[in-house]
């Protein structure tokens, strides 16, 4: 286990740019970001602000033009297990049922049959799916998906969660109500959570 004076996540310096018809575009400028192990912590600002282009250089999905992304004092130079991300557009397989969808990560991690199992159905008991455990994403509600998305994170035992405006896609009350329950797993699991939003109100 890593030194818990050391934060799990290091932005420092973090600059990023694009080519757009020959001019180079800044997306990010000098980010310096520290979390601890443990912290809720939300990005907030206009759309195209770069909100979104830093979370992806946390989840390795993007290389910072200059700077350094850290985990646990380690570069983070490609997409890992422990950065699990969650979607705008919840991002499942559309032909497998909700409990195959969670135990997606497990099962390619290799992790054996029965402890797979068990983690899937905590998941699933976790985020209020128990009777659509069996169903197909297209059989679910936004809210009940973008639950199914959130999970499959947890069961892929991430340390950190990475979500890019997750609830903006869903009607207000399930908005409302899914804040909730993301405050009450995060108080239960202790994750460390990174949450990208435009919504002042959110």
């Amino acid at each position: 286990m890593a030194e818990p004076t050391l934060p799990i996540i290091d932005i420092r310096n973090v600059s990023k740019s694009f080519k757009l018809q020959g001019q180079s575009i800044d997306a990010l400028k000098d980010a310096n970001l520290s979390i601890r192990q443990g912290e809720f912590v939300t990005l907030i600002g206009a759309s195209g602000c770069g909100k979104s282009t830093l979370l992806r250089i946390i989840a390795g999905f993007e290389k910072p033009t200059s700077g350094e992304a850290l985990m646990w004092g380690k570069p983070i130079t490609e997409p890992e297990p422990q950065r699990g991300m969650v979607f705008q557009d919840y991002a499942l397989f559309p032909w497998l049922s909700v409990r195959d969808n969670i135990a997606f990560g497990p099962t390619s991690r290799g992790v054996p049959k029965a402890e797979a199992r068990e983690t899937v159905e905590r998941f699933v008991e976790m985020v209020g799916l128990r009777r659509f455990a069996d169903a197909y994403p297209h059989q679910l509600s936004g809210g009940m998906r973008q639950r199914v998305a959130i999970a499959r994170v947890l069961a892929n035992e991430a340390e950190v969660v990475l979500m890019d405006e997750p609830f903006g896609a869903l009607d207000a009350m399930t908005r409302e109500r899914l804040q909730e329950e993301l405050l009450e797993i995060w108080a239960r699991t202790k994750l460390t959570v990174i949450f990208v939003t435009h919504a002042i109100e959110e």
